[in-house]
């Protein structure tokens, strides 16, 4: 699939976020993100809110060890771009878990983001499983 120069764009932000999340970087992970992100998850049957509490169960996941990435790949990506506002969506297989007893997981995903001065920043995510 071909991809204009912004959905290059869009999805260079979405795999640089991929990235510090399978480096399990919390400084680079945040950096990509908005400070008024929602965050939906399979394993929590809230919604996060906020930049400050998606980073405070980020990092004590990481030290847990329960939140620490082996593995992770995106696959099948769909960029689209509607201005200022852009829609990511694709699927993940991946390994978490702690040295020892890592799960495989198969997920969609959807990130949500939006232009700011700054550049790019993700202002929604949602994660479901697929089975």
């Amino acid at each position: 699939m071909t991809h204009t120069p912004i959905e290059h764009e869009v999805w260079q932000v979405v795999e640089a976020f991929n990235r510090a999340f399978v480096a399990n970087d919390p400084e680079a992970y945040f950096a990509l993100v908005d400070d008024e992100v929602t965050v939906i998850t399979p394993s929590n049957p809230y919604r996060i809110e906020g930049q400050a509490d998606d980073r405070e169960g980020f990092e004590f996941a990481l030290r847990q060890g329960y939140g620490k990435v082996h593995f992770f790949q995106e696959l099948q990506p769909d960029i689209r771009v509607y201005g200022e506002v852009a829609v990511v969506t694709y699927h993940s297989r991946g390994s978490y878990g702690a040295e020892g007893s890592t799960k495989t997981a198969y997920l969609k995903e959807t990130d949500v983001l939006v232009k700011r001065d700054s550049g790019w920043k993700i202002v929604h995510v949602h994660v479901s499983a697929t089975i």
